[in-house]
């Protein structure tokens, strides 16, 4: 009896910390649509953070275009912790070439703000300066719709 106590409860602690174990990152923190928090921004107005299965994150940019937003297309977003032990993932990066110039953003996400900052280099010989900016970002709240059941009669 005391045996078999013992190895269901060696049992028990084994599946405990098998589902006790950190992922690698906390994608669900990331995970989301986020607009800038600057109305009038002339940089990057929003971000559509999305999980590409497992621990990967796929990110979408947005910047000021007129009369439409710019889509600067889906990249994926690699996460980071603040140390080589830390789980829970709070930071992120994302590069972006667009031909013309390449743009590296780096992520912080603390709640419900995410601190982009972005590096441009221009490659196209225009004479253009590389410029650096920092913007800070809103989650969206997701709305959540009642949906009222309808009774169903036969038809007849």
């Amino acid at each position: 009896m005391w045996k078999s106590s013992l190895t269901l409860a060696a049992a028990s602690v084994a599946l405990t910390a098998a589902f006790a174990t950190p992922s690698l990152a906390a994608p669900g923190d990331f995970v989301g649509t986020w607009v800038n928090k600057d109305g009038n921004t002339r940089g990057i107005t929003r971000l559509v953070v999305t999980s590409a299965g497992g621990n990967k994150l796929n990110i979408q940019v947005f910047g000021k275009c007129h009369p439409t937003d710019c889509d600067w297309g889906t990249t994926s977003l690699l996460t980071y912790g603040v140390n080589v032990q830390d789980t829970n993932h709070g930071y992120g990066s994302a590069n972006y070439n667009k031909g013309f110039a390449n743009t590296f953003l780096g992520l912080g996400q603390s709640g419900q703000e995410i601190m982009v900052q972005s590096y441009t280099q221009f490659l196209d010989n225009s004479g253009r300066q590389n410029y650096y900016s920092r913007e800070y970002f809103q989650r969206v709240p997701v709305v959540k719709v009642p949906i009222r059941k309808l009774p169903i009669t036969p038809f007849r």
